[in-house]
Parts: C-alpha cells; sequence; structure tokens
C-alpha cells in the first residue's frame, strides 16, 4: 500500500517557506510572480516543489519582494546538509547528543564537570526528569538542561564498575544507564534526531544484554522498535518487535507480561500499517485491545505505558500510518483522552486528530485540535517533529478559511 497519506519530515523546502511568506504577507500567487516577473504557474511549481529556484537573479528579487534580509532562506543546501531534526530544535539537543557520542575515557567534548556522581544521587535526578517529561509542559527545556548531566555521570559509573569493578552494584549502575537512554530516547524521537535515537536505543540493549534481563530486554526491544519507525524501516520494526513480543509470552503470566506484550504488539502493528501489511496490522491491534481489556486504567512496565487509552490513540496512529484518513477522523472524534493522561500521550491524540481531520478536508477540526495541543503543552508544540509535519501539510493546502489560524500556529511553532 502507497505510504503518500503520511506528511514529509524535516525543514521547509524552498517552496513551503516561499509560500508561508507569501501568505504572511497577504501576496496571491499572480501578483508575487508579476512583482518577479515569472508566471503564476511557474511560482506554483516552485512553491509544490515540482520546479527548482535555481536563478540567482529572481531568488534576489523573491527577497525583495517577501522582505527577506538573507537570500541564503531561498537557496536549498545540498541534501547531506540538512539537518534531520525540526529547525525550532537546532540547538536544543546539542549537549544531550554529545554526551551520547562521546565517551568518558575520551571527552572529546572538553566537558568541565568531572564529578563522580553517586548512584542516589544520579537516580534522584532521572526520576525528576522522568516526571517532568511526563507532566510538565516544560519537559523539553527540564530534559535539554538535566539530561546531558545524567547521561554523563551514568556512563561514567558504567565504565568505571567494568573496568575496575570499583563501583558496587553494578545491577543498579546498569538500570540507571538503561533507563537514561530510554529517556534520552524519546527526547530525540519527539524531536526528530532520529539516528541518535536508533543509536541510543541499541545501546541500552546492549546494557540490557549484559545484565540477561528478560524484562528489560522486551522494554529495550520496544525502544528499539520506536527508532526503527523513526528511520522509516518499518518492516524491520515490524518484524523486530513482533519477535519480541512473541518470545516473551513464553515466560509466565503477570502485569508486566501483558503491558509490555500490548505495548510490543501495538508497536509492531504500526510498523506493519506502515510497510501496507493491512490483514497483520489489523490481527496485533485486535490482540492488543483484547489484552488492554483487563485493565481499568493505564499502566507501566519500565516506563513503557499499555491500556485502554494507550490502545485508542495508538489505533488512531496505526490508521493513519496504513493511510485510512477518513476512518481515522471518525476514529477521533469519538476519543477522549483525560486530563490527567500524560503530556506525550494526548499531544500524540491531538496532533493526529488533526492530521486526519486536515486529510478529511475538516480544516476547522484540523486547526481545533492544533490549538488543543499547543494549550496542552507549547513547548511539545514547538519543538515537536510531528506537530510540525502536519502543519506544513495545512499550509500546503492554503485554506483561506482557517488559513489566519494556520498561520498563527505555525509562528508558535517556529515555522515563521
Amino acid at each position: 500500500m502507497s505510504n503518500t497519506h503520511r506528511p514529509k519530515t524535516g525543514p521547509l523546502t524552498i517552496g513551503e517557506r516561499l509560500e508561508l511568506l507569501r501568505h504572511k504577507h497577504g501576496l496571491t500567487r499572480r501578483v508575487l510572480a508579476e512583482r518577479v516577473g515569472r508566471s503564476e504557474e511557474w511560482l506554483r511549481l516552485v512553491e509544490s516543489g515540482k520546479k527548482p529556484l535555481d536563478s540567482i537573479a529572481i531568488a534576489l528579487r523573491l527577497a525583495e519582494a517577501l522582505h527577506i534580509k538573507d537570500i541564503g532562506e531561498l537557496i536549498a543546501l545540498p541534501p547531506q546538509m540538512t539537518a534531520s531534526s525540526t529547525e525550532a530544535t537546532s540547538g536544543l539537543a546539542e549537549s544531550l547528543e554529545r554526551s551520547i557520542i562521546d565517551h568518558p575515557s575520551i571527552r572529546a567534548y572538553g566537558y568541565k564537570d568531572t564529578t563522580l556522581y553517586s548512584i542516589p544521587e544520579l537516580t534522584g535526578r532521572l526520576r525528576q526528569c522522568q516526571e517532568g517529561w511526563e507532566y510538565l509542559p516544560t519537559r523539553y527545556t527540564i530534559l535539554a538542561e538535566r539530561l546531558p548531566t545524567i547521561v554523563s555521570g551514568a556512563r561514567m559509573l558504567h565504565s568505571l564498575s567494568q573496568a575496575e569493578n570499583s563501583v558496587p552494584c553494578t545491577d543498579e549502575v546498569g538500570i540507571l544507564l538503561l533507563r537514561s537512554y530510554h529517556l534520552s530516547r524519546r527526547f530525540l524521537t519527539r524531536v526528530g534526531s532520529h539516528n541518535l535515537a536508533f543509536t541510543v536505543a541499541d545501546r541500552a540493549m546492549f546494557v540490557a544484554d549484559q545484565m540477561r534481563n528478560k524484562w528489560l530486554i522486551a522494554a529495550c526491544a520496544w525502544h528499539i522498535g520506536h527508532g526503527m519507525l523513526g528511520l522509516s524501516n518499518f518492516q524491520e520494526c515490524h518484524a523486530y518487535t513482533a519477535a519480541a513480543a512473541k518470545r516473551l509470552a513464553e515466560v509466565p503470566d503477570s502485569v508486566d507480561k501483558t503491558v509490555l506484550i500490548g505495548a510490543l504488539q501495538l508497536l509492531a502493528a504500526k510498523g506493519a500499517a506502515a510497510a501496507g501489511n493491512v490483514a497483520e496490522s489489523a490481527r496485533l491491534t485486535a490482540a492488543a485491545t483484547d489484552a488492554a481489556q483487563q485493565f481499568d486504567a493505564d499502566r507501566k512496565s519500565f516506563g513503557i505505558p499499555f491500556g485502554p487509552v494507550e490502545v485508542k490513540i495508538a489505533h488512531l496512529e496505526i490508521m493513519l500510518l496504513g493511510g485510512d484518513c477518513s476512518a481515522a477522523a471518525e476514529l477521533a472524534a469519538e476519543l477522549h483522552v483525560p486530563e490527567d493522561h500524560p503530556v506525550g500521550g494526548r499531544m500524540r491524540f491531538h496532533i493526529a486528530s488533526a492530521y486526519a481531520c486536515a486529510r478529511g478536508n475538516n480544516y476547522r477540526g484540523a486547526s481545533s485540535a492544533l490549538s488543543k495541543a499547543a494549550s496542552v503543552c507549547p513547548e511539545d508544540f514547538r519543538y515537536s517533529s510531528n506537530t510540525q509535519r502536519t502543519l506544513r501539510y495545512l499550509i500546503k493546502q492554503d485554506n483561506r478559511l482557517v488559513g489566519p489560524d494556520v498561520h498563527r500556529l505555525a509562528r508558535m511553532a517556529g515555522l515563521h
């Protein structure tokens, strides 16, 4: 099945930037095209990405007409120089990225903090970061400021315990490092840094494998699956997470088992839907839905959520990944996510609802859902790559009824 229903990722294209600025200044295509000496059809092709803006002279005229001070905004960079994360997140994850890439024995980035923190101190800091990520509207700022030190400190302790056995409670150190990696993966995925998100998830699996803990291995498989999904490795995501769920089925029944298998099945269903395997996706979704019925509310196992609300949100996302946007819009209208549900889940729901409405030409519904998302967590609205993908799609529709609202939201998301 074609994946054309999914919005593109990455920064705004030159055409999209032109279109956004044109609307900002209240210019029609015809007026702007006449000002630069080109046809309206030519400008339409440039904005849609079907024709390159390959004339410096025309770029200068456009920059003058749109009051652009830096012509670089209208000149495309080579593909290899395009960042994988969103424009709004530029620099936000830099410290975290360095703490992940660097190694305690190298210190390539010249960190001044060489303090050897204790396990309880780092565990307490990590707990605060996890709680902030779940429930606070400043969750991106909190992690950007605090998580790098935790990751670096945990890596230092783990390195010492492996090399010299000088740090007691190696399992505690391993769990601390693993959980700091998992929180990093969540953050990096949300800001669109998918390559590093996959890398850090894979590192966590190495730690879990050393500890020979089946529950931690299953949790790590879930994070690796998300890393694969972010990299558009859909078939690999389905195969990997489905296999992890089957392997966990061999252990005795427990709440942890139900939660982890259900969460893995939902993720496998997303991979299958995105890969076009509708029947397999439906089977996995149904199995997870049945499992969730035994819970009155969502549960967590090793930080991974699963339950009735999570199944509903995931089902909406699965429909969109499979291209069934009309059914997704109907489901979104029926769903209700409680106000006390974690911030990330509510944001996923509102953004998925917005895109489903937009694909069904319900632009007012899409604008309303985005406004709700912005009120839930302004930082998430600005920094999440999913938010910006949805806004880019709405901008391209050029609907005059909701145009002012969409451009207001685009400014909030840092797209202007």
